[in-house]
């Protein structure tokens, strides 16, 4: 922990250092009379192309490249540096033109969302981790069929056993439609156990109306939805890193292909 400490400090010392002498170069171009603009857009639109490489290193894990943790911070702190490097180059003037205003609003959009990916990759692993092991996303939907198939084997177990239909009434009233598909979204993206706590009350109030057998299929079916909203939260969980790739990287190509076209005509037209 202390070693990470120290390498965000220096990373966060080498950003500000570097951050503070590209603005005194940029300041000198302009004392000088120098097409600032200019140059400070042909090293924005490397900054991005070069941030853009991160995606390919993680497609290219066999190439011989510097470790896969060393090109994230790179990516980090050199999206940062690319926002210093932006509102430089525009002067912290808003855009002017449909072209400019469309680079900008993709240049806006992909910086925040790169901001919301730090953010989602550094709480939603430690999230994920901290209820048991992690299933394999593409996995969720079979271990989620294999939970239901086995309540409903359990529930017409217990109805011709006991000859009642007290779980089979709560199954369909309420169980049903929990294992169907995923469920309680804006509950697990917060962090909150309120519905599965709802659930797990309505089972125990349930339990008045048992018998001794019933029961231990009730305590079985507790176990169920426990594992049930495990999964849910994962689901919930890796899907929203998943979007986020869905959404960022896209909108990163497009800046580059908006700004690439922004730049040549800036200097077709350059006086």
């Amino acid at each position: 922990m202390k070693s990470f400490r120290r390498r965000r400090i220096l990373a966060s010392l080498a950003l500000t250092l570097g951050v503070c002498a590209y603005a005194g170069l940029h300041l000198s171009w302009e004392t000088l009379f120098l097409p600032a603009a200019r140059w400070s857009g042909v090293l924005l639109f490397a900054a991005v192309g070069a941030l853009a490489l991160f995606n390919g290193r993680k497609k290219l894990p066999f190439l011989p490249l510097l470790p896969a943790r060393i090109w994230l911070q790179f990516h980090i702190y050199g999206g940062f540096f690319t926002v210093a490097v932006y509102l430089l180059h525009t002067g912290f003037r808003p855009p002017n033109g449909g072209l400019e205003i469309l680079t900008a609003l993709l240049f806006a959009t992909v910086a925040l969302s790169g901001v919301l990916g730090l953010i989602l990759s550094r709480a939603i692993p430690r999230r994920l981790t901290a209820h048991g092991e992690v299933a394999v996303f593409e996995r969720i939907p079979g271990l989620r069929r294999s939970l239901r198939r086995e309540l409903e084997q359990l529930i017409l177990d217990a109805e011709a056993a006991s000859h009642s239909t007290t779980i089979a009434d709560f199954h369909e009233a309420r169980l049903a439609a929990y294992f169907a598909r995923p469920r309680h979204l804006w509950s697990h993206l917060v962090s909150s156990s309120r519905p599965l706590n709802q659930m797990l009350e309505r089972i125990d109030a349930l339990g008045r109306y048992l018998d001794e057998k019933e029961k231990q299929t009730a305590d079985r079916i507790v176990e169920l939805v426990r594992a049930k909203d495990n999964l849910d939260r994962q689901w919930h969980l890796q899907g929203a890193l998943k979007l986020w790739l869905f959404v960022h990287i896209p909108l990163s190509f497009s800046l580059i292909l908006f700004a690439g076209i922004h730049g040549w005509i800036a200097w077709r037209f350059a006086g």
